[in-house]
């Protein structure tokens, strides 16, 4: 097809401006009464312009056929998942239900339409470069937004009690925190590229600033994902240290080494660090609760300082790392292990059973979240493309096993395992088309350009 490069960069140039979205979006939150934000329009919009693109490529590319294939054959398990649990669910709150499948189908249609967008114009155009430029516009909007609403004072806090942390203008702080985690590695990968000397250090600022901007929204994701990506960074830089390349990494190791020791002297005060100690205290408030109201135990037994350091049992370690979503979590165990053969193939619909006094509610831990809403069936679509996509990635690394000094394979490689993880651990990421345009990015990029470039 000739003259359609401007279809290449509006598809790719979306992710640019995700931001911008997502600040109209809290703007519109926060101003409005309405039900439906702008980032949802827009996004929905954009779903279905991959969808488009998909059909008009279907003629020269075979995975632009099997897409479509694919996506009709969820999009009719989803009518039934929609039918069947109108009949099995009272209430039912079908407009939720529908918002909910639209964002589970996002991750699928958006990378099968990069994957297709990606395969075709490959040969005719710097890929790489183009989707990295447009990263690095995204990474770049939000640390300037975050730092320059923290510098005026105009930046939204993360948490509304006891924690804290700040989110700029953007609404929804796990989502932010997942996306900037996804981000970090490849805007680190920026200075990987460009730096050859501690004249062109320069090139660390977008990650320095973006860095700054995850550990001050005060998540353990946003401190986590700054400490992984610089180890990952360090760790391959001092591996090419014994290879004939040892002299363009200097400058890039030195570099990493300082932000990592620095990050880990600065962690203690850092909000992250503050916020889990408060979620500490707040563990071993309540179990002092019931010995308060027996006064004649208490003064019997005065406990030492070291008793109230090991206060806490494996629950509260598990509250502590998953912030009470085990407790939803047990509550969809245990409806999904009630509910008949059936709705354990098919799923259980948006947030299991719900009722007018107990409203919906996710679990917010994506894998578990889409396994309950999906059943066997519906899950095993929706993660079909990720398996194909990784056992391909991993049976080239097999092959190619020197791609784990390729800076370029590690840092998107950092970028997805951190987004898999979160989804795991805090959701956010599979459930919000927000975060997964970058994933499905990345994810794309591994599996079409990278190992079809020619590898320095």
């Amino acid at each position: 097809m000739k003259n359609t490069y401007w279809l290449f960069f509006l598809f790719v140039g979306f992710i640019s401006i995700q931001p911008i979205i997502d600040m109209l979006t809290t703007y519109m939150v926060l101003n409005m009464d309405s039900g439906l934000s702008i980032g949802v329009v827009i996004r929905f919009l954009y779903m279905i312009f991959a969808g488009v693109l998909l059909l008009v490529f279907a003629k020269q590319s075979k995975w632009a056929r099997y897409s479509i294939i694919y996506l009709i054959v969820f999009a009719l398990f989803l009518g039934l998942n929609i039918y069947l649990n109108h009949q099995w669910k009272d209430p039912y709150y079908i407009g939720q239900e529908i918002k909910f499948f639209n964002k589970v189908v996002y991750m699928n249609v958006t990378l099968l339409g990069m994957i297709v967008m990606f395969s075709h114009y490959r040969s005719s155009l710097d890929v790489k470069r183009i989707l990295s430029k447009n990263l690095l516009t995204a990474s770049l909007i939000i640390s300037i937004v975050f730092i320059g609403t923290m510098l005026t004072g105009t930046a939204l806090e993360s948490y509304q009690y006891n924690k804290i942390g700040f989110k700029g203008w953007f609404y929804a702080a796990n989502e932010l925190g997942a996306t900037i985690a996804i981000l970090l590695p490849l805007t680190l990968l920026l200075a990987l590229d460009k730096v050859r000397s501690f004249s062109k250090a320069y090139y660390w600022i977008p990650f320095i600033l973006l860095a700054v901007s995850s550990i001050m929204l005060g998540t353990k994701v946003g401190l986590g994902a700054v400490i992984l990506s610089l180890v990952v960074a360090t760790v391959v830089l001092f591996a090419k240290l014994f290879t004939n390349k040892r002299s363009l990494i200097k400058a890039n190791l030195v570099i990493s080494i300082l932000l990592l020791i620095v990050t880990g002297a600065t962690t203690p005060i850092s909000p992250a660090y503050k916020n889990t100690y408060t979620h500490i205290d707040m563990l071993e408030a309540k179990k002092e609760k019931p010995k308060q109201e027996k006064p004649e135990k208490k003064e019997k037994e005065k406990p030492s300082k070291k008793k109230k350091e090991s206060n806490l049992d494996d629950k509260d370690i598990q509250n502590l790392i998953l912030s009470s979503r085990e407790q939803f979590l047990a509550h969809h165990k245990e409806e999904y292990a009630k509910a008949p053969i059936a709705r354990k193939m098919i799923g259980m619909g948006f947030s299991g059973d719900y009722t007018k006094q107990l409203p919906p509610k996710m679990i917010e831990m994506d894998f578990y979240d889409l396994f309950f809403s999906l059943g066997i069936i519906g899950f095993s679509l929706w993660v079909l493309p990720l398996l194909v996509v990784g056992l391909t990635v991993l049976v080239r690394l097999f092959k190619n096993p020197s791609q784990l000094l390729n800076e370029s394979f590690m840092m998107y490689s950092t970028a997805i395992v951190l987004a898999l993880g979160i989804a795991f651990v805090a959701g956010h990421v599979f459930t919000a088309p927000a975060v997964t345009i970058y994933f499905a990015a990345a994810a794309a990029y591994l599996f079409v350009i990278h190992f079809k470039q020619r590898q320095a």
